[in-house]
C-alpha cells in the first residue's frame, strides 16, 4: 500500500499544478491476472470503465503495451481513445497515427513459417501452445508437465539456433516470446510514445509505466528519470522499476483512484 500511495501522490501533484498524465501499462499480469489459458484473460467491467474514463479525459493520455497482437489487444480492452501497442511495441495505433516497425514488418512471412515449424516440433509436449501473432510468436508452457519443460526449452533453443540469429527470444512468465532481431523493445516503444506526445501535453507532465514481467524491464530502464515505474508482483525478482505494486488488485485500486481524481477535476468549474 505504501508504494501505491506514493505513486498516486506523485501523479496527482502534477494534476494539481495544472499538468497532465501519461499512463502506460502492460496487459497480462498487470491489468488482468495471469491465467492458465491466455484466451481467458479478460478485463473486469469496472476496470474497463476506469480505463475508458481515463482515456476520455483531456488531462490523460493512456497507452497499453502488450506482447499480444495489436488486434487481440484492442479487442480485449475494447475502448476507444488509448494508444495500443502490440507485439512488444512493434506495432502501434493511436489517435491520428499508426506505426509498424519496418524491419519487423519485412520479416512477417519468416515469422509465419517459424510459427508453423515450432507447432510441429513442439507438438509432442502435452500442454504446449504456439501462438502466432503476426510480428512475433509466443510459446506457452504453463500447462506443460514440470519434468518436460527443460526439454521443451532445449528443443526451442535448437530451433532458434537453426535460424542463424534472425530471431531473438524473450523469456517471460511460463512463456517465451520470439521476435525479429531488431533494435526495438517496450523501452524504445515507450520512449517513442513519450517523445511524440510530450509537445501536445500540458505541463507539468507526470508519466507512469506499470508492468509485471522481464519483458517490461527494458521500459523500466529506458524511462528512468523520465517516468514513474512500477513492477507488479512480490519483490523477489530484481527490477529496474522504482516502485512495487503487490498484485493486479493494487493496479486496479490505483486506476480507480486516478479515474475518480480525474473525474473530480473535470467537474470543477
Amino acid at each position: 500500500m505504501r508504494h501505491l500511495a506514493h505513486i498516486f501522490t506523485e501523479l496527482t501533484e502534477g494534476l494539481a499544478a495544472g499538468g497532465s498524465l501519461l499512463l502506460l501499462t502492460d496487459y497480462d499480469g498487470t491489468l488482468t491476472p495471469l491465467v492458465a489459458d491466455p484466451e481467458e484473460a479478460w478485463l473486469l467491467r469496472e476496470v474497463r470503465d476506469d480505463l475508458r474514463l481515463l482515456a476520455q479525459s483531456p488531462l490523460v493520455c493512456l497507452g497499453i503495451l502488450s506482447g499480444r497482437s495489436l488486434g487481440d489487444l484492442r479487442a480485449r480492452v475494447g475502448i476507444r481513445g488509448p494508444i495500443y501497442a502490440g507485439c512488444h511495441g512493434l506495432e502501434l495505433e493511436g489517435p491520428g497515427f499508426s506505426f509498424r516497425h519496418p524491419e519487423a514488418e519485412g520479416q512477417r512471412e519468416s515469422i509465419r513459417v517459424l510459427a508453423c515449424s515450432l507447432n510441429g516440433r513442439l507438438s509432442r509436449f502435452k500442454g504446449a501452445r504456439v501462438e502466432p501473432k503476426g510480428l512475433s510468436v509466443a510459446v506457452h508452457y504453463r500447462n506443460v508437465a514440470p519434468d518436460s519443460v527443460e526439454w521443451l526449452l532445449l528443443e526451442l533453443e535448437q530451433a532458434l539456433c537453426e535460424q542463424r540469429g534472425v530471431f531473438k527470444a524473450l523469456p517471460g512468465k511460463k512463456a517465451v516470446e520470439i521476435l525479429p532481431r531488431v533494435q526495438w523493445s517496450k523501452g524504445e516503444c515507450a520512449l517513442w510514445i513519450l517523445d511524440r506526445l510530450t509537445p501536445a501535453l500540458r505541463w507539468p507532465l507526470r508519466a507512469l509505466y506499470v508492468g509485471d514481467d522481464r519483458t517490461d524491464e527494458p521500459a523500466f530502464d529506458a524511462l528512468a528519470g523520465k517516468a514513474i515505474t512500477a513492477r507488479v508482483g512480490p519483490g523477489r525478482a530484481l527490477s529496474a522499476a522504482a516502485y512495487r505494486l503487490r498484485d493486479v488488485a493494487a493496479v486496479h485500486r490505483l486506476l480507480s483512484a486516478l479515474a475518480a481524481e480525474v473525474g473530480d477535476r473535470r467537474r470543477q468549474p
